[in-house]
């Protein structure tokens, strides 16, 4: 039974809602913060999923906090790379999950598209707080592939993720409204990019490259599988 909650917050400008799902088959030691969270619970359909999994011993019991987005405007803000967005999840997500929740040993960061580039933006400015990240065909693309090109500025300890990208997702030079968001590069060229710059700075990168597009069913049929590896101790 999930429960939904409103979270005061500090670094952005207006409450926040999350939905909380427990482990269903024992006590969790383990909690997933998802962003995008009405694409993970609605069109990913993560909770089936992550029960099914539970169930059949392929994860340990592990409890899920999904955050929904405001709007889709808000959604463009918030993902790309936003200093204050990767303040509230690193600083007051853990303090908030600990406080209204139960405290976890380890606790996970979860994105699809740009909501994946936030995540591995979010790990490396703070690192230490997540212990790993699954970044689903992240946006690495978003200004002329900022985040690759700043990691040189940004030296973090070794960071574990698992970062897939189909081999369908050969789009260039489109654009993703509500807002003027031009992507010039392919997601599959601008992940590769990334990921290999990741590996090069001594990150621990899992690079999963799927036969399919930019498609909820893609990134649903990956999870058990990510999330094993990226949770194995």
């Amino acid at each position: 039974m999930f429960t939904t909650h409103t979270i005061p917050i500090a670094h952005l400008s207006a409450p926040r809602q999350a939905t909380y799902y427990p482990a269903t088959t024992g006590e969790a030691k383990d909690c997933l913060l998802f962003l995008d969270g009405e694409l993970y619970t609605d069109r990913v359909k993560t909770p089936a999923i992550l029960g099914a999994a539970q169930a059949a011993g392929l994860l340990p019991p592990v409890a899920c906090v999904y955050l929904p987005n405001v709007s889709a405007a808000s959604r463009h803000v918030d993902y790309t790379c936003n200093e204050a967005f990767a303040s509230f999840l690193a600083e007051e997500m853990p303090r908030w999950i600990e406080r209204e929740i139960a405290p976890f040993d380890r606790l996970f960061l979860c994105g699809l598209s740009l909501s994946a580039l936030q995540t591995v933006f979010t790990t490396l400015r703070h690192p230490g707080v997540f212990a790993g990240v699954l970044a689903q065909s992240p946006s690495a693309w978003w200004e002329d592939e900022w985040l690759m090109n700043a990691l040189p500025a940004m030296p973090s300890p070794p960071q574990r993720m698992w970062m897939s990208v189909g081999l369908r997702e050969l789009q260039t030079n489109v654009s993703h409204p509500p807002t003027p968001l031009v992507q010039k590069a392919s997601q599959l060229d601008s992940v590769r990019g990334l990921s290999s710059a990741l590996i090069g700075s001594g990150h621990d990168v899992h690079r999963h490259e799927y036969d399919g597009g930019h498609d909820p069913s893609c990134w649903a049929a990956e999870l058990p599988q990510s999330l094993a590896w990226l949770m194995r101790r």
